[in-house]
């Protein structure tokens, strides 16, 4: 029996988290497309919305291939097709060639969603630590907010220093250090039965991943409460630049130093799942968000002014909160052998509501201002709260364990 080798995957999960994360380009993409490449707001979120489209239609089939041969393949070759993606955004000259780049941005996006927390879980659980996994998913994404947090830092000095493509270009370096560290990683072992490849298992992970997910009521109400309502609170993310640019505020360093305190406010919402869960339990703990999520929204939808400023980064914590607790749920109630793969299904079900959201925010900005774009996510998240909240908070009280992991857990 060979020692599990936990310190070394948290370590190169930690390296390859905050690599992918270190995207120079984070704070002027939206301004890059816009005041650059002359596109409409309206242009980039129908990209954003191709984007979404692609993740609806991949994350399913890549978390099952995660399942079938191996999260750390998953990852490396995610990493692998980011950089190149992101080198096809540095040289957009056209809605086509946007539309390629967010294409190919979502076949690396699903490649990596779900592999890399099914494999925190199964090294956490190979070792017998599988209860300290909301602490250190909250921790992993804590420090992916600081990837985002320091490339946001720097990210417009060097845009305003050289150019805004140069951020673009060195991103690209960066997920290739992610897919090197992604390699190196450790695999926990699982049965030859889960090993088992070729297309009749692959398909059949699919299959038995949606029929566990929807016949157990616990899993089915907390993916479609997490894709409308906290999707409906995603939308601080695609807003946050409009934002600064209708107050005033130019590309420099002014422009990346009141987004990074956004960006700590994630990391500190990641950090604080983990004491969430156990105080509130998963769902009381989404509710809970998303509920505050609202009001902020609805503050900022009223008075879209820098008076507001405030409540940005709480929107962040709140909503970097709300995936830890979300992921853990689905992982203590899914067997490792479909994990990754019903982890995608969660992601889906808010690209699903991403999907729909994007258009509507795109065209709210170019018409309206952000003010009325707020007010979209303030009523997706009401949608959620109303058609979700009770069923599922009622369906996590009843809750026992799933078949799949009771046997994985005998």
């Amino acid at each position: 029996m060979h020692a599990v080798p936990v310190s070394r995957n948290l370590r190169l999960l930690t390296a390859f988290w905050f690599l992918r994360e270190f995207q120079l380009w984070i704070p002027v993409w939206i301004v890059y497309l816009t005041l650059e490449r002359g596109f409409s707001f309206t242009q980039i979120t129908a990209a954003e919305s191709v984007y979404l489209l692609g993740v609806l239609a991949l994350e399913v089939p890549t978390g099952a291939i995660a399942d079938r041969f191996g999260r750390r393949v998953s990852l490396a070759l995610g990493a692998v097709s980011l950089a190149s993606s992101v080198t096809i955004f540095a040289f957009t000259t056209s809605p086509v060639v946007l539309f390629v780049s967010f294409a190919w941005w979502a076949v690396a996006s699903t490649m990596m969603s779900g592999a890399d927390l099914a494999l925190l879980f199964d090294t956490l659980k190979a070792a017998g630590r599988d209860h300290e996994y909301e602490r250190l998913a909250g921790r992993g994404q804590a420090i992916a907010w600081c990837g985002v947090g320091l490339a946001t830092l720097f990210g417009g000095p060097v845009a305003a220093a050289i150019d805004i493509r140069a951020t673009i270009l060195i991103g690209a370096a960066t997920c290739l250090l992610a897919a090197a560290a992604a390699a190196l990683l450790w695999e926990p072992p699982r049965s030859a039965e889960e090993r088992a490849g070729g297309l009749r298992g692959y398909l059949g992970t699919i299959r038995l991943a949606f029929r566990e997910a929807w016949s157990t009521p616990a899993i089915r109400y907390v993916i479609l409460f997490f894709g409308v309502a906290v999707a409906g609170v995603e939308t601080v993310h695609y807003l946050v630049q409009p934002y600064l640019v209708e107050n005033g505020v130019e590309v420099g360093p002014a422009f990346s130093l009141l987004q990074v305190p956004l960006f700590a406010a994630g990391m500190a919402g990641a950090l604080a799942a983990s004491r969430l869960e156990r105080r509130l339990g998963a769902m009381r703990g989404l509710v809970g968000l998303a509920v505050a999520g609202t009001a902020l929204m609805a503050g900022l939808a009223m008075a879209p002014t820098l008076r507001m400023y405030a409540a940005l980064p709480l929107l962040m914590a709140a909503n970097s909160c709300a995936w830890p607790l979300m992921t853990g749920a689905i992982n203590r109630r899914v067997g490792s052998e479909r994990r990754a793969t019903v982890l995608s299904i969660g992601n889906m079900s808010v690209s699903v509501g991403m999907a729909a959201l994007a258009p509507a925010i795109g065209f709210a900005v170019d018409a309206r201002g952000v003010g009325t774009a707020f007010g979209v996510g303030v009523a997706a998240t009401l949608a959620g709260l109303a058609l979700f909240g009770a069923p599922a908070l009622a369906a996590w009280r009843e809750a026992k364990p799933t078949p799949a992991l009771a046997a994985e857990r005998t």
